[in-house]
């Protein structure tokens, strides 16, 4: 009796789980399937893009800026005053473009900000020519802005931000659930385990196209089931971990406020206007930089209307081959006071980990070959999620048939 009262149990388990992971699946295949194309396409995003938008991407230049690129800054800004530079490629690979972004100023008339229609200008680096110019972000699908328009369908369905991440942030905590319940579903009803279990790992030779689709989505689960579950845990904190995650590891360890974090942030409507240059900010953060002994070549700089702060990127140490972002010097817009800096992968155990989320999502933290597991996931999420639905329908005309005309 004990024994019986066991299986008993352990079937009512699998039964609740095998219904939970149902419709779960069911709630999450359409969503599932979009973000799992859409991120196997951006996984590749400069490489697609360059492909698509040659005349964007590339350039004549085989050795980087031959012209000042505060020159174009300054050139830039003046052609169309409605803009205010926000970001600046300071080193161009060769036969590679330069990456400019604009944001709006405000219109004096109105009091609202102007409406540009870009947001990134490409630059020849040999001359200073303007290549082209695009609005990351448009709903607009052609061939300049397609990586963008897919871009935007993985981060935010094009929703409102607010609405957006919580959205696909419970989206993802649903899925990284599933992922559990999922793998204990693959596990045999009854011993010997490893045996039985070894066989949810393969595809059966010869089978049916029913059989093959479980196979499929049982096998491809398995072995793919830890980068799924990095995807979706990532994909949770990327959208709404500054609400979850970061005050929960803050209870735990310290976390570094960066400048821009500690100041208040201006109205959209109210961009901060420096009157420090990109290049005084960028001289003023080398020279820092050269005094603490590191290097002193700046990769880009941006400025942040939201706090009128500068930040100058250089090649951090810990970066190298991990995918993290440079390190970080910050140069107040109005004052030229040096604000301090961060190094990739430095600070407290909080901030380390804050930094992990994003390389391991967009599989940079590997370089190609994480990049090409992530595309391998994203291709595999996608498969799972129609896999799950074809299984489901098989069942449910066999068990449609199984019941007589007008049975009851």
């Amino acid at each position: 009796m004990p024994g019986d009262y066991g299986v008993a149990r352990r079937a009512t388990a699998r039964s609740l789980a095998l219904r939970a992971h149902r419709r779960v699946g069911l709630s999450l295949a359409l969503f599932l399937t979009i973000a799992g194309l859409s991120g196997a396409v951006i996984a590749f995003t400069d490489e697609l893009d360059t492909w698509l938008n040659p005349q964007l991407r590339l350039s004549r230049a085989d050795a980087g800026w031959q012209v000042s690129p505060y020159g174009v800054i300054e050139r830039l800004q003046a052609e169309d005053p409605r803009a205010r530079i926000t970001h600046a490629s300071l080193v161009v690979p060769p036969g590679r473009s330069a990456l400019f972004f604009a944001k709006p100023r405000r219109d004096p008339q109105t009091g609202q900000l102007y409406a540009l229609g870009y947001n990134q200008i490409y630059v020849d680096p040999q001359d200073g020519a303007v290549l082209g110019r695009r609005h990351w972000g448009a709903f607009t699908v052609d061939r300049l802005h397609f990586i963008p328009w897919v871009y935007e369908i993985h981060y935010s369905l094009f929703l409102p931000e607010m609405l957006s991440g919580w959205f696909l942030g419970l989206l993802a905590a649903a899925w990284a659930a599933d992922c559990f319940v999922g793998a204990w579903l693959t596990l045999p009803r009854s011993p010997p385990l490893w045996q039985g279990w070894r066989r949810a790992w393969r595809l059966k030779r010869g089978a049916g196209a029913h059989r093959r689709t479980v196979d499929i989505h049982r096998a491809g689960g398995l072995w793919l089931w830890g980068g799924l579950l990095m995807l979706a845990l990532t994909g949770f904190y990327l959208r709404v971990g500054e609400h979850t995650v970061r005050p929960l590891l803050a209870s735990l360890s310290a976390i570094t406020q960066s400048p821009i974090e500690q100041r208040p942030e201006r109205p959209d409507n109210d961009p901060a206007e420096p009157e420090l240059s990109f290049g005084a900010a960028v001289d003023i953060a080398r020279t820092q930089a050269l005094r603490q002994g590191r290097d002193s070549i700046a990769a880009s700089a941006s400025f942040d209307p939201g706090s009128g702060i500068y930040i100058v990127m250089f090649p951090g140490r810990a970066s190298q081959g991990f995918g993290i972002d440079a390190a970080m010097r910050y140069v107040d817009g109005a004052s030229g006071a040096y604000l301090g800096e961060a190094e990739p992968l430095g600070g407290t155990l909080a901030d380390k980990i804050l930094e992990l989320p994003r390389p391991l999502h967009t599989g940079r933290i590997a370089g190609l070959a994480g990049k090409a597991f992530v595309a391998a996931c994203g291709l595999a999420t996608a498969v799972l999620s129609i896999t799950g639905v074809l299984i489901w329908a098989r069942k449910r005309q066999a068990k449609a048939r199984a019941v007589p005309e007008g049975g009851v």
